[in-house]
C-alpha cells in the first residue's frame, strides 16, 4: 500500500469517528445553495454586485502602494519581509514573475471583471433598468472599473484582459478613460456631481499617464482644489477592509515602514512640511500612564538589506489622530488599530489636478503658468505648529538596538548637517522658484512626491519619466542608497519601475508564451 492510500484511508476513518460523535448533535445547516444567475439581473442585487466590485479594487490598491513606495522611497521599507512587510528583493527591485504586487494585479482585475459583468448585466433587457444612462449603479461601477484600470496601468508593466494576450501597459490607458468618461456621463444625469466630479479627475490623472497633456489639463482644469473623492472602506475590525498601510502594516507588530532615509524624513525636518510629517518613538522616554513597554515603539527586526534596525519614523499620514482635539503628535507611537483602519486613501484629489495642470504647462514650456499651479498647491500646505529641534517634541536619539548616543553605528548620516525647523508659529508653506523649465520640472516632481507620498501613484510617476526622458531633477533620496546598490549589484534607478506579469496569469493564460518576459534582470 503507497503513502498517499495510507493517508486517506487515515483519513476516512478519522471523518467516520466524528461523524459518529456528532450523531447525537442536531447541528442541521439549510444551504440556500448557489444564487441564480438570473437572479443577479434582478434590480435588488444590482447594488451587491457594485459593491463587490469595489471591494475587490480596493483590496488591490494596498500593495502596489507599500511595495511600488518602497522602490521609489515614499517610504523605507523596515520591520518584517512577510506578507506585511516587503522582501530584501523587492525592496532594491530585483523583481520577477513571482512578484504580482502580493495579490493586487488578481485583485484589480477581479474588481474590472465584475464592474464591467456588473454593466453587462444592468443594459440586459431582463434587468428592468428603464435607462443605463441615468442609473446610478452604472456609474459607480464604470468609475470604479476605471479606477481599477488606472491601477494596472500606473503599476502594471503589462495589459492582460479577460485571457487574451499580454500587450504593453499603456493599452490601460483607453479603457480606463473610456470608463472615466461614462462614469462621468451617467451620474450627471442620476443627479452624483462627487461622483462625476472625481470621474473628471480620474480621467485627468489616466489622460496625463498616457500622454495627453492638453486633454489632461482641460479635464483637471474644472477640479476645485478643495475637491477630494476617497476609498469606501469599512474600516470594520478583523479581516474587514481596510488601506493596507495604516491599517495594518503600520501597526504595532509589524512597524514595516519608515520615514528614515526618504524625502520626506529630510524635508520635514527643514521645513515643518506637515504633509510628510514624521514622529519618532525610539522607546527611551516615560511610558504614558497604564501602559506597558510592550505598547511602545521600536518592537521590529533589524532589517537585512542594512543588517540593522531602521528607525522607526512612523508617517502622520498613516497614524490615526492621537489627541482630543484629533491632531496627530510626534511623541508616542501608540497605533489603535480600529481607528488606524478608518484612514481612508485619496483616489482623486483637487492638489493633484493642479499639479497635472502645472505639469501640461511645462510639457508646453510655459514655466510662470506651471510655477503659478505648483505653488497654489504648495502655499495651501500647513507648517506642522512645532520646533522640531524640541526633544520634548521631537527626540531624535537613537533606540538602544540602533546605536549609541546620537549617532547609528553603521546608518548613513542623514541628519547631522540639517538646521531642525522651528514651526512653532504655524502658518503655511512658502513658494518655490525655478528659473528655466528643467528647474521647474524638479519642483513638480518633488511637489507631486510631497501630495502623492504613501497613495500607491509614484511607482507610476517614475515609470513614465523615466520612458519618456522627462527633465528635472529627483531628491537624491528617491534613489536606492549606496549601501544597497554596493551590497546587492543594483543600479541606483531602480531595475524594474513596473510589477511583471504574474507568473500565475501567465500559466493559465494560453495565449501567453511560456517564455513571456517584462521585467529586466
Amino acid at each position: 500500500m503507497d503513502q498517499k492510500r495510507t493517508i486517506s484511508r487515515g483519513l476516512t476513518a478519522v471523518a467516520l469517528v466524528g461523524a459518529m460523535a456528532l450523531a447525537a448533535c442536531d447541528f442541521e445547516v439549510t444551504n440556500p445553495g448557489p444564487v441564480q444567475d438570473g437572479n443577479l439581473n434582478d434590480q435588488g442585487a444590482h447594488q451587491g454586485i457594485v459593491n463587490g466590485g469595489i471591494r475587490a479594487v480596493q483590496a488591490g490598491l494596498g500593495a502596489y502602494g507599500l511595495l511600488g513606495g518602497a522602490i521609489t522611497h515614499d517610504l523605507m521599507a523596515s520591520g518584517h519581509t512577510g506578507s506585511a512587510g516587503v522582501r530584501p528583493e523587492e525592496e532594491v527591485a530585483k523583481l520577477n514573475d513571482e512578484y504580482d504586487g502580493r495579490g493586487s494585479w488578481g485583485h484589480l482585475h477581479r474588481g474590472r471583471w465584475i464592474s464591467q459583468e456588473a454593466l453587462r448585466r444592468f443594459a440586459d433587457s431582463e434587468s428592468g433598468v428603464s435607462d443605463i444612462n441615468s442609473y446610478a449603479p452604472a456609474a459607480h461601477a464604470n468609475f470604479w472599473a476605471g479606477i481599477a484600470l488606472r491601477t494596472l496601468m500606473e503599476n502594471a508593466c503589462s495589459t492582460v484582459i479577460d485571457g487574451g494576450a499580454a500587450s504593453g501597459k499603456m493599452d490601460y490607458a483607453p479603457l480606463a478613460i473610456a470608463h472615466f468618461t461614462a462614469a462621468n456621463t451617467i451620474a450627471s444625469a442620476a443627479g452624483l456631481s462627487d461622483l462625476a466630479t472625481a470621474a473628471i479627475g480620474a480621467r485627468a490623472a489616466a489622460k496625463l499617464y498616457s500622454g495627453d497633456h492638453a486633454g489632461a489639463k482641460t479635464d483637471a482644469a474644472t477640479v476645485a482644489m478643495s475637491f477630494k473623492y476617497t476609498t469606501k472602506y469599512s474600516g470594520d475590525t478583523g479581516w474587514g477592509e481596510y488601506w493596507y498601510l495604516p491599517g495594518h502594516v503600520a501597526s504595532l507588530g509589524f512597524q514595516s515602514m519608515s520615514a528614515w532615509g526618504t524625502p520626506a524624513h529630510t524635508h520635514f525636518l527643514k521645513t515643518g512640511d506637515s504633509r510628510v510629517a514624521w514622529g519618532y518613538d525610539n522607546g527611551s522616554r516615560e511610558i504614558p500612564s497604564g501602559k506597558t513597554a510592550a505598547v511602545r515603539g521600536q518592537t521590529h527586526p533589524p532589517r537585512p538589506t542594512w543588517t540593522l534596525m531602521i528607525p522607526m519614523f512612523y508617517h502622520l499620514k498613516t497614524y490615526a489622530p492621537r489627541s482630543a482635539a484629533g491632531g496627530r503628535e510626534l511623541r508616542f507611537f501608540e497605533p489603535v488599530q480600529g481607528d488606524q483602519r478608518k484612514l481612508q486613501l485619496d483616489l482623486v484629489d483637487g492638489h493633484e489636478m493642479a499639479l497635472i495642470q502645472a505639469e501640461a504647462e511645462l510639457q508646453a514650456g510655459n514655466l510662470s503658468a506651471a510655477m503659478t499651479h505648483i505653488n497654489s498647491v504648495r502655499q495651501a500646505a500647513d507648517i506642522y505648529a512645532a520646533n522640531l529641534g524640541d526633544a520634548s517634541v521631537l527626540d531624535l536619539t537613537y533606540h538602544p538596538a540602533e546605536g549609541n548616543d546620537d549617532a547609528c553605528a553603521t546608518c548613513p548620516d542623514y541628519m547631522s548637517t540639517i538646521t531642525r525647523f522651528d514651526g512653532s508659529a504655524g502658518g503655511k508653506m512658502p513658494a518655490v522658484s525655478a528659473s528655466t523649465v528643467t528647474e521647474g520640472w524638479t519642483a513638480l516632481k518633488f511637489e507631486r512626491y510631497l501630495e502623492l507620498n504613501l497613495e500607491g501613484r509614484r511607482f507610476g510617476d517614475r515609470w513614465r519619466w523615466r520612458e519618456n526622458s522627462t527633465p528635472g531633477d529627483l531628491d537624491p533620496l528617491e534613489y536606492i542608497p549606496t549601501e544597497l546598490t554596493t551590497r546587492y549589484s543594483v543600479p541606483a534607478d531602480a531595475l524594474n519601475l513596473c510589477f511583471p506579469l504574474p507568473k500565475a496569469e501567465n500559466d493559465a493564460n494560453a495565449n501567453i508564451p511560456e517564455g513571456y518576459k517584462d521585467w529586466i534582470g
